[in-house]
């Protein structure tokens, strides 16, 4: 696994952290009735991080959604969220950049 997959992979801390964050419910639409899964607010071929700063809990049918062409119409109100919760929050530092990471 190279070092960018590790970086936008989400790992189970992450997952966890997220989950309890949005309160196991969609974010978007705010469904608990439906499965839960996790998103990239930058998407993972974008080099979006694996991280809580850059991942939102979306049901399945919000995540088809913002996949399928609805992200730029989705984005403004998810990042509103983001900022909510991280006061700091700033998405150009949500992305895998190869002189960020080292060989250790």
């Amino acid at each position: 696994m190279n070092t960018r997959t590790k970086q936008t992979d989400i790992d189970a801390k992450s997952r966890a952290i997220v989950h309890e964050r949005d309160k196991h419910k969609c974010v978007y639409c705010g469904r608990t009735d439906k499965p839960i899964g996790l998103a990239h607010y930058i998407s993972r071929a974008q080099g979006g991080l694996g991280i809580p700063e850059n991942l939102i809990s979306l049901c399945l049918e919000c995540h088809g959604e913002y996949d399928g062409g609805k992200r730029s119409e989705m984005q403004g109100y998810l990042a509103e969220f983001l900022q909510s919760v991280y006061p700091d929050w700033d998405e150009r530092r949500l992305v895998y950049r190869k002189e960020d990471s080292y060989a250790g």
